[in-house]
């Protein structure tokens, strides 16, 4: 009689801690709560059917799936898994949550073609990993001010780490002071820039650092301009960082 009692609690218990939602059992959990930020905004779904999971990751349990182009109505985002854009192909950690019955349901930001209203927590659209690869301090330097100059747009998040996709080093430029190239390989974006260290060895740190961010610009894919911009050619002489042109030309590259 003990053991069954034991038993019975037990069961009792397990049945309190889970929910049932669209036929699958899930354990309602507030983990994510500290970094999740509460905002009403809709978008439509991709023109795929899109998982509905139980939390901001790719492991978490397909409670539900959105039939394609399907406008729905959220009530705030997280950051999770990283995915690549259905559209853009660029990556993007931000998950979208609504709640059903009390339980959160989670989207991929990537597969919404719809975005929170801008607020200081969400300005970062995009984010890449980068290796610099370059062993000369003048140039090494250049980078990192570079790499600054664009996170502190709060658009992008360039974050320099070891063997990622994206290299930022010296070498030959097809004749020019600096390349920089931005592609997607499947669902892979790559990409890099090189500075040729033989033609700019004598420059002074502000050119250079202008250089690395204008390249930099090359690998989160703006062109060249021909008005106020670190994309400007003639500017780099004058301004070091992005100006708010090409803050404007990076949300319109990356929002949807």
């Amino acid at each position: 009689m003990m053991l069954e009692r034991i038993l019975g609690k037990l069961l009792l218990l397990t049945i309190s801690l889970v929910t049932l939602v669209n036929g699958y059992f899930v354990t309602p959990t507030h983990a994510q709560d500290q970094s999740e930020y509460r905002v009403d905004f809709s978008g439509v779904s991709a023109s795929i059917p899109v998982n509905i999971r139980t939390g901001p990751t790719t492991s978490a349990t397909i409670i539900d799936k959105l039939q394609p182009n399907t406008r729905v109505q959220f009530s705030g985002w997280t950051r999770g898994t990283s995915l690549n854009d259905f559209w853009t192909n660029a990556p993007d950690n931000r998950w979208f949550f609504y709640e059903k019955n009390g339980v959160k349901h989670y989207v991929a930001s990537a597969f919404i073609n719809g975005n929170p209203p801008a607020t200081d927590q969400n300005k970062v659209l995009v984010s890449y990993q980068v290796t610099i690869t370059t062993n000369i301090p003048a140039l090494r330097q250049a980078y990192e001010n570079a790499i600054r100059n664009w996170n502190n747009t709060g658009i992008v998040s360039l974050t320099p780490t070891q063997n990622a996709p994206i290299t930022l080093g010296e070498g030959y430029a097809r004749g020019y002071d600096g390349f920089g190239w931005w592609q997607s390989n499947g669902s892979r974006v790559t990409g890099g820039t090189v500075i040729q260290w033989n033609r700019v060895s004598n420059r002074n740190a502000a050119y250079l650092e202008a250089l690395a961010t204008h390249e930099i610009g090359h690998v989160l894919r703006l062109n060249h301009r021909s008005d106020h911009s670190i994309m400007n050619n003639s500017w780099l002489t004058r301004i070091t960082g992005p100006t708010q042109n090409d803050i404007n030309e990076l949300i319109r590259i990356y929002s949807r």
